[in-house]
């Protein structure tokens, strides 16, 4: 399952986004950062569910924002069948400090959660980086 975030509320259910922003389809022919809209994308890449350690999310942070950026945080909204949401939490990413172009990863490690991450909401929290 993918989900990609720009800054408008893009969510995704069973794999298929419910907003219209770029979708995943559109990453295979990017070729530079500069074909990327200039944002801060966050994009969950994979989950994973297992009876003994809950469920888990990862994914990755691109920063296209044209500055570095700092304190980045990964949010994550987990939603029920009926579109209300049962959870959220925050991960810092890896690195927390990025520059223009730079990559940087989460992971959502969820041993409450009891069934697989399916409709979920990502977004990306950080600053500016006023000493580059």
């Amino acid at each position: 399952m993918t989900v990609l975030v720009l800054n408008d509320r893009t969510c995704v259910e069973n794999g298929n986004a419910m907003s219209e922003a770029m979708g995943i389809e559109s990453f295979p022919e990017i070729e530079n950062f500069q074909k990327l809209p200039r944002e801060v994308i966050i994009k969950g890449a994979s989950t994973h569910f297992n009876e003994a350690e809950g469920a888990s999310l990862q994914g990755i942070v691109i920063n296209n924002i044209g500055h570095s950026i700092k304190h980045i945080r990964a949010q994550l909204v987990i939603f029920d069948k009926n579109q209300v949401p049962l959870l959220g939490t925050s991960v810092p990413t890896e690195p927390d400090h990025l520059p223009q172009g730079g990559i940087a990863n989460f992971q959502f490690q969820l041993k409450e959660h009891k069934s697989e991450i399916k409709k979920y909401f990502l977004h990306a929290n950080w600053g500016f980086d006023e000493t580059a």
